[in-house]
């Protein structure tokens, strides 16, 4: 089905981007909001996809109303059924709205829908494998569970590393010391207080202090990059695992013939603030399996979209 204008949503835990494309597939207009989490805050998350797609309707200079879009989100949260129920339940603006994993819509992006992995470093982590048609994830289940190597989990691997610190565990740092400035603490207390009320977001906001640091050669700051970038591997080579054990069993299903070694391994994406940190520190032969995206999560959510306009089930009907 053709839309006179759909919206293409990459919402994160930091930033919703939206684009906005007319009939002919022409980006006509773009705009960006703030923070866009379903599972952490709903209610907030569509107040910046609101604000992105009216600014991107401003930037097009179209005189559109919301209840004559069709937006297809990309969302951080939407992996979990029950945060995406909820939000679906929220009453919209829209004239219709489907709701995919941010994940998915960058992993379909990247590779332009073909075969291929993607790993989101950004304010949260978390990794899928597309491969026909087929999405296999990992990781993306929130700061207090996971988000190994996201900024997030930096600022908090900071923290932790400041109260240790503090307390005479750890040796004095170069981070502790720039954590401790920032938070604008003097004691432990005062640094379990500032942050008894963080969300992911602000976590994140102390991760530059982890790279700028690492930098400087602080050793503690190289330490917990290093850690990352072993959890970012890790997941490259659990991404290839679940390729090949899915190329060998459509191979056996056909014609039951071994797959040769390399037939079926992937191009992996790193996207998100943090890739191009974490790329460096890898090895060469991990290096050689990274691709750079061939586009965006907003563009993917509409090429996603305009593959399977008909077959969802989650599409919810704008309010009047």
């Amino acid at each position: 089905m053709k839309h006179e204008y759909i919206i293409g949503i990459d919402g994160g835990g930091s930033h919703c981007r939206a684009v906005l494309q007319n009939s002919d597939g022409k980006l006509v207009g773009e705009g960006v909001s703030g923070a866009s989490n379903i599972m952490s805050d709903p209610q907030q998350a569509l107040q910046s996809i609101v604000s992105a797609c009216n600014a991107a309707i401003a930037d097009a200079n179209l005189s559109l109303s919301l209840s004559e879009l069709v937006v297809m989100a990309g969302l951080a949260g939407a992996n979990i059924p029950k945060a995406k129920t909820y939000f679906l339940s929220l009453p919209m603006p829209f004239k219709r709205i489907h709701v995919m994993s941010d994940l998915h819509a960058a992993c379909f992006g990247a590779h332009e829908g073909a075969n291929g992995g993607l790993i989101i470093c950004g304010t949260g982590s978390a990794a899928t494998c597309h491969r026909d048609g087929t999405f296999k994830d990992i990781g993306g289940y929130g700061l207090s569970l996971g988000d190994n190597g996201s900024a997030a989990w930096l600022g908090l691997q900071a923290v932790k590393n400041t109260l240790l610190t503090m307390d005479g565990v750890h040796q004095e740092s170069a981070l502790a010391k720039r954590v401790v400035e920032q938070l604008q603490a003097r004691t432990a207390s005062d640094v379990v207080t500032i942050t008894s009320t963080y969300k992911p977001s602000h976590y994140g906001e102390l991760a530059p202090l982890v790279t700028a640091c690492h930098e400087g050669g602080c050793e503690a700051a190289t330490a917990i990059l290093h850690e990352g970038a072993r959890y970012i591997q890790a997941i490259i080579n659990i991404l290839n695992d679940h390729s090949r054990g899915f190329y060998k069993r459509a191979v056996n299903k056909i014609d039951g013939e071994q797959p040769a070694e390399n037939s079926s391994i992937i191009p992996v994406c790193i996207v998100g603030g943090l890739a191009q940190t974490y790329i460096p520190l890898m090895p060469q032969n991990i290096q050689k399996l990274l691709c750079s995206p061939k586009t965006n999560a907003q563009r993917g959510a509409i090429g996603y979209f305009s593959q399977v306009d008909g077959a969802f089930d989650e599409v919810k009907e704008g309010f009047k």
